[in-house]
């Protein structure tokens, strides 16, 4: 143990206090055999049988403390308690001091501001004065990270994370101890109390203990110094700095020394330990998101997101930036209860950190076997995963469209939604078009993760909560978002590619999904998207049956509209679309007329299929489709009137 902690325990009062009672014990038993009255025999005896078994207890007695002095856990336990009281006895100095310090007089304008600091004076100039204060608490710090080293060393790191334990727990008795006696830097001003020495000390001892650990490989060790990082960031983000406004100064430094860490480890090929430093960036993000506010994590995000950047290129580290995306998505979730005006600026941040994590990603190649884009990058954009994030939107959505015009709560959520959703199109676009030119699987999570966010959206501003200007604002949203899908290119290979993924199922549902939300502008705009995809996949023989499918699910929207309100401007879209150009190849149009028209005449043979808009035309007056489906094929192919293509 250490020299300093050595000399405290070997001076221990219980176990010097039990020697010198069994002595004088002894030296009873031996006085007691020099009485000469034959009358006090009896007596003598009694008592030297008592002092003798009192002597006994007490060796059995200091055996046991000995023995508790010697065990490194208990050893830690009472410098943790030694230090505790110590900075009890100096709070309760400076409670009968502080009537002789003085208040300094402040402008009435500054004591009256709302968002003026106002810290305990008097306990300040008390520690100023007693600067050596802290001393004794420090030698404690180097005892505790003493033992955390040796120990380590020697392969017990139960005892070393105890010792890690003893150093938060320290740190927590400073921040209690100290009070409002915290100071952080205010605009523009620079103020020399916002440094703290103990602070400071605990930090670069932890610092000192990550490196040495790196340089042995010892992984346990190495996560140990990064989880007592991460607790001392959630004891310094409760300081009191006498203002709710103010900057979490020692939590952020903290989690700079926790961050410059996990850096560090990038290039050592520990991706356990990188998993782990995920993690707990993700739970000091959540904390500072709690005390301080959307603006305090933007550190953290931007280095999620580079450190996530740095798994991409080696394989073993693939799970590592697998969590480091699982992080992002749930700060990207975590921001929308938050009360707040700067969540758009953030989830832009992290929509940023993602955007660029998953394009390199996308740069390696993948199969339809492995599947490896779509897996790594899953915790955001699976539409499947229960931990996903649009699953976790779709389940803060129940909550939302449950609660009453009035909630407070549910209107905060909403409005961060709707700015969580602005601009969200910009980077969806790029990786779309980057996972179709990477031929990727991953093509089709966000084929369907951007139909399912927009649903979210529509549904949102569909809740009781939600006033007209944000009702406005998330619709415009949704169909900036839905309308990503009409950037896919039109060359032959990449029609086929993107058609495996259900493109013209997946417009049709968002357009029906929007007519059953009562959004008909949108559902309107989706379907003019829907006739541009049929023109734009359909210019080709792709083996995909564009045109045919499109216009059964333009149908079937079009039956769905009031009084069949959409069938003019239906016919309207494809004949514009026609006269500028679309589907140049007669024969391709001309197969497709036919096609339609055998369908329509056979709509009793058909069930309700696999498909939406199968189940769609199984559903649809018979009497009224049969004519609107004709008259659809007559407008694409005239010259083929009144002909149906042959079933056998």
């Amino acid at each position: 143990m250490p020299h300093g902690l050595f000399r405290r325990l070997s001076a221990d009062g219980r176990l010097l206090s039990a020697f010198a009672v069994a002595f004088l014990f002894a030296i009873l038993v031996a006085a007691l055999s020099l009485m000469p009255d034959r009358d006090c025999i009896g007596t003598a005896t009694f008592v030297a049988a008592w002092a003798t078994a009192l002597i006994l207890i007490l060796f059995l007695y200091a055996y046991r403390r000995a023995l508790v002095l010697i065990n490194p856990l208990r050893q830690l336990g009472l410098v943790v308690a030694r230090t505790r009281r110590e900075f009890r006895a100096w709070v309760r100095r400076a409670q009968r001091a502080a009537p002789l310090f003085t208040e300094p007089r402040q402008p009435t304008s500054v004591r009256e501001a709302p968002i003026a600091p106002k810290p305990d004076f008097a306990r300040t100039a008390y520690f100023q004065v007693n600067a050596m204060w802290t001393e004794s608490a420090k030698q404690a710090v180097r005892y505790a990270m003493s033992f955390a080293r040796r120990y380590a060393e020697q392969g017990d790191h139960e005892v070393s994370a105890v010792a890690m334990k003893a150093i938060v727990d320290m740190n927590a008795a400073y921040v209690e101890t100290k009070g409002r006696t915290f100071f952080t830097n205010p605009f523009i001003i620079e103020n020399p109390l916002t440094s703290d020495d103990f602070i400071n000390d605990t930090l670069e001892h932890l610092r000192q203990s990550a490196r040495i650990a790196v340089s042995r490989g010892d992984e346990q060790q190495i996560e140990q110094t990064l989880q007592a990082l991460s607790a001392l960031v959630g004891v310094y983000a409760g300081i009191d700095y006498g203002t709710p406004r103010a900057s979490k100064k020692h939590a952020h430094l903290a989690v700079n020394y926790l961050a410059g860490e996990i850096e560090r480890i990038v290039p050592q090929n520990m991706p356990d330990v990188l998993m782990e430093g995920a993690r707990l960036m993700g739970q000091c993000a959540n904390l500072l998101l709690a005390a301080e506010g959307p603006e305090g994590i933007r550190t953290l995000v931007q280095k999620l997101g580079v450190i996530g950047c740095c798994g991409v290129m080696k394989e073993d580290y693939h799970p590592v930036m697998s969590t480091f995306v699982e992080q992002l998505a749930r700060l990207s979730f975590d921001l929308l209860p938050v009360y707040s005006g700067e969540v758009k600026f953030v989830a832009e941040e992290i929509r940023s950190s993602l955007s660029r994590l998953a394009r390199l990603f996308l740069a390696l190649p993948d199969t339809a076997l492995s599947n490896m884009h779509s897996t790594f990058l899953g915790p955001y954009y699976s539409a499947t995963s229960i931990q996903a994030l649009s699953t976790r939107l779709a389940g803060l959505l129940n909550a939302v469209a449950g609660a009453k015009a009035d909630d407070k709560n549910a209107q905060q959520v909403i409005y961060n939604i709707e700015n969580w959703a602005d601009g969200l199109y910009r980077t969806e676009k790029e990786l779309l078009l980057e996972a179709i030119k990477r031929r990727s699987q991953f093509t089709f999570d966000m084929v369907n993760w951007v139909s399912r966010v927009t649903s979210i959206l529509l549904a949102v501003s569909n809740a009781p909560a939600c006033d007209g200007r944000t009702r406005t604002e998330l619709r415009k949203h949704a169909l900036c978002l839905i309308s990503v899908l009409s950037f896919v290119p039109e060359d032959i290979e990449t029609v086929k590619f993107i058609e495996t993924f259900r493109m013209t199922e997946t417009l049709f549902d968002a357009a029906l999904d929007a007519h059953n939300r009562n959004c008909q502008g949108i559902a309107e705009d989706i379907i003019r998207l829907l006739v541009s995809w049929m023109v734009k996949g359909g210019q080709y023989q792709s083996g995909w049956a564009i045109i045919e499918r499109s216009i059964y699910g333009l149908a079937v929207l079009a039956l769905a509209s009031a009084a069949g309100s959409w069938t003019t401007m239906l016919k309207t879209e494809i004949a514009k679309r026609l006269a500028t150009g679309g589907l140049p190849d007669q024969s391709v149009r001309d197969n497709a007329a036919l096609e339609i028209r055998c369908r329509a005449a056979t709509l009793h043979q058909h069930g309700d299929g696999s498909s939406s808009i199968d189940q769609g035309m199984a559903r649809a007056d018979r009497a009224i489709l049969r004519p609107l489906l004709e008259d659809l094929a007559d407008l694409i192919s005239p010259g083929t009137a009144g002909q149906a293509a042959s079933r056998f």
